[in-house]
């Protein structure tokens, strides 16, 4: 059968030499895209953050590889279809079947650095199923938000219980933020876990930057995760010119002469967005997970001031600093975001000396290369504890 195979193919030993810097170092495993990305971050059309250190880790390990979904073996996508989207009911997919098509390069790797819950988890099963030789380090976005999140399902606490017993086979787990970091400790805390590692994501600084031209007199909001609260900010904006760029279903209530909705831009196209806007504002609902880091500082990155909802899972309390180097607002308070977005429309000035900081920060604590030189230090203690050379 075509699934023996795959796991049987997973413990089959490599082939070819082990030694530091051959092609079974370390191998990527990201659910699509970057063969695509790749070409146009190096003729500076695209920023390279969501590699997530790739280019690091290669540095360090030049054996470096990664794997994708892509459009081969279209049968076998068709016959892990189903089980994939059933597993998406739970906040995630389970893409074994990149795994399956992948399967002789992931049988030659040593470190697996899974940049998705739903390709770490089934790398983690094959290794709790005692199928895969390689260790495993998996960058968590939201794994132990799954019990709340889920709650109203029968079955999540055996879920639950499940994912904790295969966490405790990952090499390392990598957290986004402090949020993360407390709430994966706090979800999984009857379990063993690996060693937690924050590494603040990253942006490409070199790409996002500050640029020349007039303030195009509208507030900005980009994003398209889940945890997104467009509402609150549709209801605190009032008649002040607002564009939004997402993918996300939005309330009737945007439909109005101020507010433009924009989605599938260019890289470029974003970064002029950015740069245009007088300020930009991140609503989120208030959740254990971090969300809204990306688009945050690429805007910081941008010189943009921004006004970002104070929630639980805020990936770095002590450097997002209220006044200084953002603007803070409590979740879900219409009245508050109201007030945060009048005063700095009303002061550009003011919105302009915290743009000015929070692009400092994101040059000195934020950038995709220092997350990426972050990760290969994990991978190499990763491989030290293999006895690895």
């Amino acid at each position: 059968m075509p699934c023996s195979f795959a796991i049987v193919s997973l413990k089959t030993p490599p082939s070819v030499t082990t030694a530091a810097g051959s092609a079974e170092d370390v191998l990527f495993a990201f659910r699509g895209g970057r063969e695509e990305l790749a070409p146009r971050i190096a003729d500076g059309l695209a920023p390279d953050e969501f590699l997530y250190g790739l280019p690091e880790v290669r540095t360090a390990f030049p054996g470096t590889a990664f794997i994708e979904s892509d459009f081969r073996g279209m049968f076998v996508r068709r016959l892990f279809k189903p089980f994939e989207m059933l597993t998406a009911r739970l906040g995630f997919g389970l893409f074994f079947s990149t795994i399956f098509l992948n399967r002789r390069t992931v049988a030659r790797a040593r470190v697996i650095v899974a940049t998705t819950d739903g390709l770490g988890v089934p790398f983690l099963i094959l290794k709790r199923l005692g199928l895969l030789r390689a260790e495993v380090v998996m960058v968590s976005q939201g794994l132990h938000s799954i019990e709340a999140e889920r709650a109203h399902l029968p079955w999540v606490g055996w879920l639950h219980g499940f994912l904790g017993r295969c966490i405790e086979r990952a090499a390392a787990l990598i957290a986004l933020g402090d949020g993360d970091a407390v709430a994966i400790r706090r979800s999984f805390a009857d379990r063993r876990l690996p060693e937690i590692v924050t590494i603040q994501f990253g942006i490409d600084h070199a790409f996002w930057q500050p640029g020349e031209g007039a303030d195009g007199g509208f507030v900005l909001s980009v994003g398209s995760d889940q945890l997104r609260d467009y509402p609150t900010l549709i209801s605190a904006i009032g008649e002040i010119p607002l564009r939004l760029v997402t993918r996300l279903p939005l309330p009737p209530e945007v439909a109005r002469p101020t507010i433009q909705v924009l989605s599938k831009l260019e890289w470029p196209e974003l970064r002029d967005l950015y740069r245009q806007a007088r300020f930009v504002v991140t609503p989120v609902r208030d959740q254990p997970r971090d969300s809204g880091h990306s688009a945050t500082l690429q805007a910081m990155a941008c010189g943009k001031a921004v006004i970002l909802s104070d929630t639980e899972g805020l990936w770095d309390r002590a450097n997002m600093r209220h006044g200084e180097t953002c603007y803070l607002v409590e979740p879900g308070n219409p009245e508050a975001m109201r007030a945060a977005i009048t005063h700095l429309w009303a002061h550009p000035e003011e919105a302009a000396r915290i743009g000015a900081n929070a692009r400092r920060l994101v040059v000195e604590k934020y950038s995709s290369a220092g997350f990426g030189t972050r990760l290969a230090e994990v991978v190499r203690s990763v491989m030290c504890g293999r006895g690895d050379s």
